[in-house]
């Protein structure tokens, strides 16, 4: 099965006044958790293709994107 890890801005689980939006972690089109704003920037798990979860710290959604297409290429290359 193919693995392709993505990023989802959703408005889901925001409080009334949360300005900024958060982000769905979709792993093979699944939710597998969620990324969401706090004092600096966003924090969330990204699953690996190994099974584990990466924690990069409080990092704006562009890092995070950043090390989503990282993951993605570890797994093209972990498939062949």
């Amino acid at each position: 099965m193919p693995w392709k890890l993505e990023l989802q801005e959703t408005r889901r689980g925001c409080h009334m006044l949360e300005t900024t939006p958060r982000y769905d972690v979709m792993l093979n089109g699944a939710r597998t958790g969620q990324l969401h704003f706090n004092t600096r920037g966003y924090i969330g798990y990204l699953p690996t293709p190994t099974g584990g979860k990466l924690d990069i710290g409080e990092k704006g959604i562009s890092a995070f994107r950043r090390e989503v297409s990282a993951l993605n290429r570890e797994a093209r290359n972990l498939a062949h």
